[in-house]
C-alpha cells in the first residue's frame, strides 16, 4: 500500500521590504521543496529557482531538482555548474528568469551557513542580470509540513523575509 503526503500546498507569499513587490512560491515549487526535505535522513538536495516577473509580483514557477552530476551528502550540496548554466539558458528562452537557488538542510528550522551567504553574494556578482537581489531558499526538515528560510542577497548584504 502506498502512503501519500496529504499536505495541500497553496502559494506562499513574502512581501519585499522597501517596495510594493511580493515574492510568491507556486504550489508546484513547494511540492519540490517538500519532496526533497531531509526529514527522512535524505541527502541534501538543491536546485535553481525560476520566476515569471510581472511587477509587483515575482512568481517562482519552477524549482529544478538535483541532477545526477551534483555532489550530495547528508550535510552538503554542490551543484554541477555546467548543467546549471545549460538549464538557465534553456529556461530563459522559455520566458523564465533565473532568480536564485534553493537547497535543503538537515535541521527543522534552517539557517544559512557562512558558505551559503558567501556563495549567494558571489553568484550575484558573477551573473549577468538586472535584479536587485538573488533569492536563497533553505528547506528545513520538518516532517509533514514545510519550513523555509527565505532571503534576498546582493553583493554586500542579505535580507531575511
Amino acid at each position: 500500500m502506498f502512503a501519500f503526503n496529504k499536505i495541500k500546498f497553496i502559494s506562499k507569499r513574502y512581501p519585499i521590504p522597501g517596495s510594493s513587490q511580493v515574492l510568491e512560491f507556486s504550489p508546484p515549487v513547494l511540492r519540490i521543496f517538500n519532496k526533497y526535505n531531509q526529514s527522512n535522513g535524505h541527502l541534501e538536495a538543491g536546485g535553481l529557482l525560476f520566476a515569471k516577473i510581472n511587477l509587483p509580483n515575482v512568481i517562482v514557477k519552477e524549482a529544478t531538482v538535483p541532477h545526477e552530476l551534483d555532489n550530495r551528502s547528508r550535510y552538503g550540496f554542490s551543484p554541477c555548474k555546467l548543467i546549471q548554466h545549460e538549464i538557465i539558458q534553456n529556461r530563459f528562452s522559455l520566458g523564465l528568469h533565473f532568480i536564485g537557488e534553493w537547497h535543503t538542510h538537515p535541521e527543522e528550522f534552517p539557517t544559512p551557513s557562512s558558505l551559503d551567504i558567501f556563495s549567494m553574494s558571489d553568484s550575484f556578482v558573477k551573473s549577468k542580470h538586472e535584479l536587485n537581489y538573488f533569492v536563497l531558499v533553505i528547506v528545513g526538515s520538518v516532517k509533514d509540513d514545510i519550513s523555509l528560510w527565505v532571503s534576498l542577497h546582493n553583493d554586500s548584504k542579505f535580507i531575511k523575509l
